[in-house]
């Protein structure tokens, strides 16, 4: 968690890396990297989490990826996080 919290702060810098962590064989890389992308709250993002989403292979990923998206979605909007990226 802190290492993704140091991340977000980082910010758009980071975005890059962390979505090729999305591809990570392992299942908590993936899902640690979907939660940071939510953090950050890039629209760049949005591709890599909608295939992490689609993905349906471990649950804590598709979570953390579809909160990400709703992070992503509310930034844009100018709304304030519904409690989906904590």
């Amino acid at each position: 968690m802190a290492a993704a919290a140091a991340l977000a702060r980082i910010g758009t810098p980071v975005v890059g890396e962390v979505i090729r962590a999305l591809g990570d064989a392992d299942p908590r890389t993936r899902m640690w990297a979907a939660y940071t992308l939510g953090l950050i709250g890039d629209p760049a993002a949005r591709n890599a989490l909608l295939a992490a989403a689609a993905d349906g292979s471990d649950g804590g990923v598709v979570k953390w990826a579809r909160a990400a998206l709703e992070r992503i979605d509310d930034l844009q909007s100018g709304r304030s996080c519904r409690g989906c990226c904590r």
